[in-house]
């Protein structure tokens, strides 16, 4: 995928929630400066770890022999390649394959709910916590999904192969489920944390003379 395409992603579905998400806060300025760089810097070192580990559950599900993987991209030797789970016999258009391949997308739908109820259930006034919890169960799910089937257009990415197993018609509409039920919950999110946590106001009374 072009690399200016992908750091717009990455700024329209990571960055620019989270800032809003703090901005309309009402958290000390300088918790939400620290936040809004380290945050995003959390999410990059561990989203393709989170991805791949989904895979190579599928493939622990099915019963499928692991030839080779990559969590990490290995920064430290100057390689900066994609992370990775080489499946032994590689990969084809059956039933295990599909495992396989969804696993990620079954758990960012999972992770979206999740982030939804308790997100909208509970609030905690610790900045930190509330910005995990919204950046990892609910931004994190919602870019590796609408990253990935923007991939299909550039022939990288994991629904490629779905489609040719379930039909685009299925594989679309998960999509669109998923991404319309992301941004619906990330929307109601936002709303419901404007202004907070609240200010309380305590008014002493002046006692005459």
């Amino acid at each position: 995928m072009n690399v200016y395409l992908r750091l717009i992603e990455i700024l329209a579905l990571i960055v620019l929630p989270l800032l809003v998400f703090y901005l309309r806060s009402k958290w000390p300025q300088k918790e939400i400066v620290i936040l809004v760089i380290v945050l995003p810097l959390l999410w990059y070192l561990f989203y393709a770890p989170i991805h791949e580990i989904s895979h190579i559950f599928g493939c622990i599900v099915v019963g499928a022999e692991i030839k080779d993987y990559r969590l990490f991209a290995h920064f430290w030797k100057g390689d900066f390649g994609f992370a990775y789970v080489d499946v032994a016999g590689g990969l084809g258009t059956n039933f295990k394959s599909l495992i396989i391949l969804i696993s990620p997308y079954v758990l960012d739908f999972l992770s979206l709910l999740l982030g939804y109820f308790i997100l909208s259930r509970y609030k905690t006034k610790k900045s930190l916590w509330a910005g995990l919890i919204f950046l990892f169960l609910c931004l994190r799910p919602t870019y590796d999904v609408i990253d990935n089937y923007v991939g299909i257009i550039y022939n990288h990415s994991d629904f490629v192969l779905v489609i040719k197993i379930i039909g685009w018609l299925i594989a679309y509409s998960f999509g669109l489920i998923t991404a319309g039920f992301a941004a619906y919950a990330i929307g109601k999110i936002l709303k419901r944390y404007k202004n907070y946590p609240l200010i309380k106001f305590t008014v002493k009374r002046i006692k005459p003379g």
